[in-house]
């Protein structure tokens, strides 16, 4: 079995941080990290010229890893430059981290080793485990978090307090059978810790620390909407029981309310005919998921 990690960087104009992120990456270690994808989204500053003397440098510096820069002509996204490293990584061990230094490389070495040497690739995904605060988290952040923390761990009867850390390693294999279900955008990490939830696949999570990012977030607020739909549409196709039956209980109830009203006025009116519906379809869709699921 390929010992070796493949570190996948995605960046988008990032110019400011290049240099300071290539001397944290000295202490890499390149005994266990043998490969470096950068993945440039089609950046409007000069970061991608920044990366292609960085990676030159540093090829001739560390001979025993391999640096590569991969550019998108289209800005596509964090999770797509994610999924485009991936795809052309030489091992079957992937990490990820971002380029503005709100993770460390110290914790990037320590999961690494739990990953190949204490845990010898028991687990499928080990995910940073971060305190997210006020402090280093804006509070509209803090607030998404929480609802998809809240609604992911009801879901799943998990306890998980940090479901899209982007300093993690996981199992390309197992990335790549399921990567069209994660998004292509910020995400991604939380799509993928719903995923291999949902898959059964075996997670582990570490502690690590998070610092405020420096330079400007990259997260608009339209964002925020396109985080929250994708997970809840996953959530619902997962875990379509959990999400429809609290729904569906009160308005079945409300129907039988309704119904024996009807029946004890010798009237059927319109409200309990569409409550009806309502619940029918309801319990129609839930049968349709559990079977797509059942089959995929």
């Amino acid at each position: 079995m390929n010992s070796k990690i493949t570190l996948v960087i995605p960046v988008y104009n990032e110019s400011e941080e290049i240099e300071n992120f290539f001397e944290q990456l000295k202490k890499c270690n390149f005994d266990i990290v043998n490969e470096i994808i950068f993945v440039d989204d089609c950046s409007t500053d000069n970061s991608y010229e920044l990366l292609q003397k960085k990676n030159k440098d540093y090829n001739n510096i560390f001979t025993n890893v391999k640096f590569v820069l991969l550019k998108s002509l289209k800005n596509r996204g964090y999770g797509f430059s994610i999924k485009k490293g991936v795809d052309v990584s030489s091992n079957n061990s992937i990490a990820i981290i971002d380029l503005d230094q709100t993770y460390k490389i110290e914790d990037l070495n320590d999961i690494a080793a739990e990953f190949i040497y204490n845990q010898n690739f028991k687990y499928d995904l080990i995910s940073g485990q971060r305190d997210i605060n006020i402090e280093n988290t804006s509070r509209i952040k803090i607030i998404g978090k929480t609802i998809i923390n809240t609604l992911a761990n009801f879901c799943f009867d998990e306890k998980i307090k940090d479901y899209n850390s982007g300093l993690r390693i996981f199992n390309k294999t197992k990335f790549i059978k399921h990567k069209h279900m994660m998004s292509d955008r910020f995400s991604l990490t939380t799509s993928m810790t719903i995923t291999f939830l949902s898959e059964n696949y075996d997670i582990k999570f570490k502690d690590i620390k998070y610092d405020t990012r420096t330079g400007n977030s990259k997260l608009k607020f339209k964002d925020f909407f396109r985080f929250v739909y994708t997970i809840f549409s996953l959530l619902f196709y997962y875990r379509s029981f959990k999400i429809i039956i609290p729904l569906l209980v009160p308005c079945l109830a409300a129907f039988l309310i309704f119904l024996t009203k009807d029946i004890s006025a010798n009237n059927l009116t319109d409200k309990t005919v569409i409550l009806f519906n309502f619940n029918f379809l309801l319990i129609i869709l839930l049968f349709i998921i559990d079977r797509i699921n059942k089959i995929k």
